[in-house]
């Protein structure tokens, strides 16, 4: 009996054996699951924060492109298109500062501030409210409206027309629908100017009479149209260009909007006096198209907050591609970007002061 002892003992350790075995491979198992989830977190950090990384180099790297665009807008088409989106590099650049600096990466915070003070110097100028006008001078509004052909809210367009009471209303991409559905409304202005007949989109609404002069195409290839019309408003005999000018891309040939520019600028230029050129630029005011037209055509954009298109994005983020240009004798009261109206576009109201008469021929 004695001589069995040693077995038993020999017997009863195997399965404690085992079972310190086993705890140990579970131990080994969760160790290995463990390391694997840290090292996969980690990874997965790591791979997050690199991908931060190169969206913010991207959205800096973006701004830069704008800013040099606008520097360069007359060097070739490519620039004047970056160029257009300069109010949402500002922005992007913008945020970029505080967030670079929250990940410790003060070389890209450095540059995002570059980047936003160049935009912000380059944009603010058509940002800015028009200075004080002398209140004894003559005014008059003018209120101008790319609706959109295909336009759903077309009573919403007639109680924009309706509310703003303007003197002169300038409807661009206007359907023979939204046309008769405005009746009601337009027919308080005793004048009117339509040249949808003659494959033109301008049609114009006013309670001074309208002279038709000129209806004409651009003799590029897109052949955009544009319309002179004189008309004595404010006791201010002056006359009206107005235009909707081609896309800067992807219709080809990609400089047509830029000789479109020079072509229009030129055609301002010749007419004395009074005038106000308006319409739909599909241009920034910073860039090459807009500043052709002012600097040819005598005639200055009007300056004020918010972008026009596209009216689904905030303000500082849309692009004021609608404008009102005055030219000698005519200054701006204010310009006001106002809500949509069914339009891809925003509605543009410009008050207008007659500073001085003698250049109402």
């Amino acid at each position: 009996m004695e001589a069995l002892a040693p077995a038993a003992a020999v017997t009863g350790g195997g399965p404690r054996f085992a079972i310190e075995k086993g705890g140990w491979t579970v131990s080994l198992v969760y160790f290995a699951l463990l390391n694997t989830i840290l090292v996969r977190t980690v990874t997965s950090k790591l791979s997050m924060i690199a991908f931060v990384r190169w969206v913010v180099l991207g959205g800096l790297a973006g701004a830069i492109a704008v800013v040099v665009g606008v520097v360069g807008t007359t060097l070739h088409w490519s620039f004047d298109l970056l160029a257009q989106f300069l109010l949402p590099a500002f922005v992007v650049a913008l945020l970029i500062v505080p967030a670079a600096a929250f990940a410790r990466w003060p070389a890209l915070a450095g540059g995002a501030a570059v980047a936003a003070v160049a935009a912000y110097g380059l944009a603010m100028p058509s940002q800015t409210a028009p200075g004080p006008v002398a209140s004894e001078a003559p005014r008059f509004r003018v209120l101008l409206f790319n609706m959109w052909f295909g336009n759903k809210r077309v009573a919403d367009v007639a109680q924009l027309i309706q509310r703003e009471n303007a003197d002169l209303v300038v409807i661009l991409e206007s359907s023979l629908r939204a046309r008769n559905a405005l009746k009601t409304v337009t027919n308080a202005y005793p004048y009117r100017f339509d040249c949808t007949a003659s494959g033109c989109d301008v049609v114009m609404f006013s309670r001074a009479r309208l002279l038709p002069q000129t209806i004409a195409r651009t003799s590029d290839a897109n052949r955009s149209p544009y319309v002179t019309v004189g008309t004595d408003i404010a006791g201010c005999r002056l006359t009206l260009l107005a235009t909707h000018m081609t896309r800067p891309f992807p219709h080809r040939p990609y400089e047509s909007q830029r000789e479109q520019a020079r072509e229009i600028g030129s055609v301002v230029g010749l007419i004395p006096g009074a005038k106000l050129v308006l319409g739909d630029f599909n241009a920034a005011p910073w860039g090459y198209v807009v500043r052709t037209i002012e600097v040819r055509g005598n005639v200055r954009a009007a300056t004020g907050a918010g972008g026009t298109w596209p009216s689904v994005l905030p303000g500082q983020l849309r692009i004021p591609i609608d404008h009102i240009m005055a030219g000698p004798g005519l200054s701006f009261v204010s310009r006001t970007v106002l809500p949509s109206a069914g339009s891809d576009h925003l509605p543009v109201l410009a008050e207008i002061a007659v500073t001085d008469p003698l250049q109402c021929r």
